[in-house]
């Protein structure tokens, strides 16, 4: 955070919705998080609930990645045990993208959704 402050970011009242850290304007008007760097721009409680299942899942599968990694290291010496948490941390790896999928499949099936209201509204199709 000082590093941004040095380089003339703002940090502005807003929280990161998923690691709760202040958020920074940088010069060129870019809104970061001191973290990760992104930021995801909220509009009600749902999107920043999914916000922030989306970010612990993505963390989850940078975890796991680390953990099959750390397992694969490990098969050289053990063998059959190292197989089967490789098999388990990937499986997790799954889930994670398919739940990641299915938010995302949900963020677009809404927008469509908005805009069949939209249509409906103005007579259009339905």
């Amino acid at each position: 955070m000082a590093d941004l402050l040095r380089a003339g970011a703002a940090m502005l009242a807003e929280r990161c919705p998923i690691c709760g850290l202040p958020l920074f304007r940088l010069r060129s008007g870019e809104v970061v998080c001191p973290l990760h760097g992104r930021v995801y721009i909220v509009r009600d409680e749902s999107e920043a609930s999914k916000v922030t299942v989306k970010g612990v899942l993505e963390e989850l599968e940078r975890v796991a990645a680390q953990r099959i990694a750390e397992a694969v290291r490990d098969l050289r010496g053990l063998g059959v045990e190292s197989i089967g948490v490789i098999r388990d941390w990937l499986e997790i790896i799954e889930r994670a993208e398919r739940i990641l999928s299915i938010i995302d499949a949900g963020r677009q099936g809404s927008g469509e959704k908005q805009a069949r209201r939209e249509g409906r509204d103005k007579g259009v199709g339905g």
